[in-house]
């Protein structure tokens, strides 16, 4: 695999510095390690959320045709006199 140079901006240069120097980190590669790591993760949450939502949303159509429902203002108002 070929390693492309990391080019980066000075705010990010600054962020993995002071990371490194609180001695959270113990190098520029343990951040960037991390990062990604972070950003596998939500990439894996993006990719279940829109599963379920795809899920959701077809079981949603297959459970019969649309029905009117009350509208905001008038839920609103209920749960008003409800309380």
């Amino acid at each position: 695999m070929k390693h492309d140079p990391i080019l980066l901006d000075d705010r990010q240069a600054a962020l993995i510095e002071r990371l490194v120097q609180s001695g959270r980190f113990s190098s520029t590669t343990d951040v960037i390690g991390y990062s990604l790591d972070l950003l596998e993760q939500r990439e894996a949450d993006g990719a279940r959320f829109l599963s379920d939502l795809e899920h959701e949303a077809a079981r949603g159509l297959e459970s019969g045709p649309a029905v009117a429902m009350e509208s905001a203002e008038d839920l609103i108002a209920a749960f008003r006199k409800r309380r």
